[in-house]
């Protein structure tokens, strides 16, 4: 078998050539099973294309606003942020629909109440330090 790229000779059952890596035809006997080519290599400089991981859309799980309204805000209240978004991945993963929606959302809610009580008692706390201070004058 010749390429039909560089004209180098290969094995008649070599999919690729061996000089130039162009991908030999195959000719089909009738009546013979011929294997499935492999994809040819990809090209420099061109990027892969990736099929969809699934059919569904995306879940999101608020697992970065979960640890962040932990850490700079409530404890309690994010660690059960942090609880509901951990669950999200699971539930995906298992097929069900109904609490891969309802995680996701309680994580939310969870996420966004620790912000509010972490403000509450910020503000709180410099009102305090402010009056403390104007109180020693």
């Amino acid at each position: 078998m010749y390429c039909p790229n560089c004209g180098a000779q290969n094995s008649e059952d070599a999919t690729y050539c061996a000089n130039c890596g162009h991908a030999l035809p195959r000719t089909e006997t009738p009546g013979m099973d011929v294997p499935p080519q492999p994809p040819p290599p990809p090209q420099p400089g061109t990027q892969p294309s990736y099929a969809p991981r699934s059919s569904q859309a995306e879940v999101p799980n608020y697992l970065v606003q979960a640890i962040l309204t932990t850490i700079f805000c409530c404890l309690p209240l994010g660690i059960v942020s942090i609880v509901y978004a951990a669950q999200v991945n699971g539930n995906v993963a298992a097929g069900g629909r109904a609490g891969a929606l309802e995680s996701p959302a309680k994580a939310r809610r969870w996420a966004w109440i620790s912000f509010g009580v972490g403000i509450v008692l910020g503000i709180g706390y410099l009102i305090l330090v402010v009056v403390s201070i104007a109180a020693q004058s």
